[in-house]
């Protein structure tokens, strides 16, 4: 592979609790790999060991959007093993690409995906990212099995104890990794009192301040609202799915809580500190001081770029809708929709959802063809640990040391090398093998899903759209449009190819 002229670049390393995951030193390894034969110089690292990727809610995530938005930054690359690292659920993933990134002139490259043309590498991704998508949600599956049986035997689910009540922790009698198993229930703390006396107050409408001072505490106001968000818990049950998921700029939907009907409560869970009615109470209450409203969401013209009169001027978008001038203009919604809904209509067709899986198969089988052999690397690693070994045991019988030392460290070096290979390898060996297994029906499925799950993401939207459409030609008299393509799967030299379709959106008179 050609070298290209030395770029900065910082990596991001992404461990979890999963056993069996790539560990941080082997992606440290596999990066640096990847960074010396693209031609990066690696000038920082955000790591994040043994954190869940079903949220962005990571320290050096963070820290790493935090340098995104920096002026003051000297980098614009981020290397990454592979989609799973930067999350397992894909909008967490797509927001963090096309809002934080791409908008501030960052490219992410995986380690996993094979350099190739934008439309390839977009729809590689999604799938890669689906599949992430996949396994979280199965382990989450196994996971809320597993708190289900637990509350149902009176045990904690996890977190801590809410005020007024404290965990309890019994050794079950199993070990692992050496040391006891534990659990937890709740049991009332030393200001349950407290707790009681203020939230029955708030049950007969009593004021904050004043529910306070007549139970004899002052506590932060921001913790008096969570309290009341408890309320059944303080009724002694316990409630899971009561929080909607967080994401950048906030929680899915806008909201801290789902809807009331979408949780679930496992009854009589541990000692109650107010009754069922008193908490229904304190629910009735949120829910009538609750507002709606918010600031208006900020106008995306998803064609802003790619309209253009025959005679080549440019359609502006402005006051929802898009302008030609001080001339014709055309309600942008209606254009939206109908180049959406076009757009899907041809990425479904029989020939193009064909082409396009027979393109992935035929990039798996060109990337299993000059791929490593892991079994080769992985008996060197055998020998070295063999040669290593031997070498460990001569050293307690010579005075030599020293130089027994440097073989040894040597042979490290070359498995850490190896072991890093090793890493990258898998990742890359899991993404060709969903390429293989990908057909027309997956093609267009999967097309389908990206743009209906951008449409709540206009920023994502309107970024896909640019990377499929190479511009469109709306005619001021007739309203009449064609769409040009990117269609780079069909052709092998991926050039630009024009594929014309003709639709007719509604206009504004």
């Amino acid at each position: 592979m050609r070298r290209q002229e030395v770029t900065n670049a910082v990596t991001y390393l992404r461990s979890s609790k999963d056993r069996s995951d790539v560990s941080i030193d082997a992606q440290r390894r596999a990066l640096a790999e990847l960074a010396q034969i693209r031609g990066f110089a690696i000038v920082g690292e955000y790591a994040d060991a043994v954190e869940s990727g079903k949220d962005d809610d990571r320290p050096g995530f963070q820290s790493l959007i935090t340098d995104i938005r920096s002026p003051g930054r000297k980098w614009d690359h981020i290397l990454v093993l592979d989609t799973s690292r930067i999350a397992r659920r894909r909008v967490i993933g797509i927001i963090f690409e096309e809002h934080e990134c791409k908008k501030r002139g960052i490219r992410i490259v995986y380690k996993s995906l094979p350099e190739s043309d934008p439309i390839t590498e977009m729809l590689l991704k999604s799938i890669l990212q689906a599949m992430d998508e996949w396994h979280s949600l199965t382990s989450r599956v196994k996971g809320l099995a597993g708190m289900a049986e637990n509350v149902r035997q009176g045990w904690r689910a996890g977190g801590r104890a809410p005020r007024g009540y404290r965990l309890q922790h019994v050794e079950t009698g199993t070990i692992r990794d050496g040391e006891p198993v534990t659990k937890s229930r709740l049991v009332p703390g030393d200001d349950a009192i407290q707790v009681r006396a203020y939230l029955q107050s708030r049950a007969r409408g009593i004021l904050r301040a004043q529910a306070l001072a007549m139970a004899g505490v002052d506590w932060p106001a921001s913790s008096l609202v969570e309290m009341e968000r408890n309320a059944i818990v303080y009724a002694g049950h316990t409630i899971w799915n009561k929080s909607a998921e967080r994401q950048e700029g906030g929680y899915v939907g806008g909201k801290k809580l789902r809807p009331r009907e979408d949780w679930v409560v496992q009854r009589d869970t541990h000692t109650a500190l107010i009754t069922e009615e008193e908490a229904e109470l304190i629910m009735a209450g949120i829910a009538t001081r609750r507002r709606g409203g918010g600031a208006p969401a900020k106008r995306i013209y998803l064609l802003a770029g790619l309209l253009y009169a025959p005679s080549g001027e440019r359609w502006a978008g402005d006051s929802g809708a898009y302008r030609l001038g001080k001339g014709a203009r055309v309600q942008a919604d209606s254009v939206d929709r109908a180049v959406v809904a076009e757009v899907m209509r041809a990425l479904e067709a029989d020939d193009l959802a064909g082409a396009i899986a027979e393109h992935f198969q035929r990039l798996s089988k060109e990337r299993e063809k000059s791929a490593a052999d892991p079994g080769a690397l992985k008996r060197r690693i055998t020998e070295i640990d063999k040669k290593t070994a031997k070498l460990a045991d001569l050293l307690t019988e010579t005075t030599a040391q020293a130089a027994l030392l440097r073989q040894i460290e040597s042979l490290e070096k070359e498995r850490d090398g190896i072991e890093g290979k090793l890493a990258s390898l898998e990742s890359e060996r899991a993404a060709m093998k969903v390429c293989a297994e990908i057909t027309p029906d997956t093609v267009r499925r999967l097309l389908r899903s990206i743009l209906n799950e951008l449409n709540d993401n206009p920023d994502g939207l309107r970024d896909a759209i640019h990377q499929l459409i190479d511009r469109i030609e709306l005619s001021p008299e007739t309203f009449e449009a064609v769409l040009y393509y990117r269609i780079s799967p069909l052709v092998e030299s991926g050039e630009l190819v024009a594929s014309p379709r003709g639709f007719e959106p509604r206009y504004l008179p």
